[in-house]
């Protein structure tokens, strides 16, 4: 009779634990919700973004998740068209419950996502590249990627040191170019330079032969192109097919492999204001980012068997200011808590040293180190700054 009444009150005290809602909520998922174009043409954003966004979240279960509570990631592909990756946000914020949102991938799906995310009252971390995804900042986007202010400072001064006076600026025919030639205008008097020439083309254009014919007759001391790709590979064969060999700086919208890839020697001298995971090993140990690079390169690299593209930093250091902020809130998770704990985040990713505030959503500044400058040269990439 003991042994049943003893029974009886541990089966009544287990109960009331499960049905405690601490304990229920303990049990809840944090679920990110996230919108990259995992097919077409932006696909090499995509891809690797959403790669390394998964090897983190498994690894988090493993380690028995954040916070103590397990992390569910609910994915949908954009196939790089803003009005489906819309409405792919509004699904997962309305319908699939998420609380937090990751991407998009480029300026343009950014700029049409984030008044949605700040209309619905959803934290997103984007990973776009033009300052007007934070600036001015909306109360609930953030952003893991240097912004082209910041990206364009790194281009310039990396000319200024160099002695380039004059540079002609060529740009693809979106937000992302748009904003930079805007804002290389805005600054390039500040640093001592002029901008003699600015030439449109579009991203996917097979030939660019005619932008970069009028540019040659401006005599820059360099060209800046400032495109995602295939558009800057086409430029490179252009430019060296009729026989003009000035230097050419591509931004860090096309900071990948895949640039240089197929194009033989017209490669050879390019520069490109690169991200760190393209060079893992070349980063000096006095770079606070180098063992977050790495770990992310030797990681991803044996869970694919390859090495990831310079894109999957965005995500990978998204779910690091994720990670610090859910750690942080010391009572319930909310979609709100959360968002102010992610305004307070200050950690050292790939992309180098965030720190958010009220007044700065993208974490990033020239001081943060975003940017390395590197050169193709005899099939390899160098550190050149």
């Amino acid at each position: 009779m003991t042994n049943l009444k003893s029974r009886r009150l541990c089966l009544a005290a287990l109960a009331s634990l499960l049905l405690a809602p601490g304990a229920a909520a303990a049990a809840e998922p944090i679920t990110i919700g996230a919108i990259y174009p995992m097919s077409g043409s932006a696909s090499f954003l995509g891809i690797p973004e959403e790669r390394a966004l998964r090897m983190v979240v498994e690894d988090w279960n493993k380690a028995g998740g954040l916070a103590g509570r397990p992390v569910k990631l609910i994915a949908y592909d954009t196939e790089g068209n803003s009005t489906k990756g819309v409405q792919q946000l509004r699904r997962l914020v309305e319908s699939d419950k998420v609380d937090v949102l990751f991407g998009p991938s480029s300026s343009g799906e950014s700029l049409a996502a984030i008044p949605i995310a700040n209309e619905l009252q959803t934290p997103m971390i984007a990973h776009g590249g033009t300052e007007a995804i934070v600036s001015p900042p909306l109360k609930y986007v953030f952003n893991s990627c240097p912004v082209d202010r910041v990206a364009i400072s790194h281009v310039l001064a990396y000319a200024k040191r160099n002695g380039f006076k004059k540079l002609a600026m060529m740009s693809a025919a979106d937000g992302y170019g748009q904003s930079g030639t805007r804002i290389l205008r805005e600054l390039a008097p500040t640093y001592g330079i002029d901008v003699v020439a600015a030439e449109e083309f579009n991203r996917q254009d097979p030939d660019i032969t005619a932008q970069v014919l009028r540019v040659r007759e401006r005599e820059p001391d360099a060209i800046v192109v400032w495109s995602a790709l295939p558009g800057p590979t086409v430029l490179l064969k252009n430019a060296r097919a009729v026989g003009y060999d000035v230097p050419i700086i591509v931004g860090y919208g096309a900071a990948s492999n895949a640039l240089v890839a197929n194009v033989g020697a017209a490669a050879e001298g390019v520069y490109i204001s690169s991200f760190r995971l393209l060079v893992p090993d070349s980063l000096p140990d006095s770079d606070p980012s180098k063992p977050v690079v790495q770990k992310l390169y030797t990681d991803y690299k044996a869970k694919y068997g390859q090495a990831p593209e310079n894109f999957a930093q965005h995500s990978y250091d998204a779910a690091l200011i994720l990670e610090q902020a859910v750690k942080s809130i010391k009572g319930p998770l909310t979609r709100d808590t959360l968002r102010d704990a992610i305004e307070t985040v200050q950690v050292t990713g790939a992309n180098g040293r965030f720190h958010f505030s009220p007044t700065s959503h993208g974490g990033l500044d020239l001081e943060s180190k975003p940017l390395v400058m590197l050169r193709y040269e005899q099939g390899r990439w160098r550190v050149v700054e």
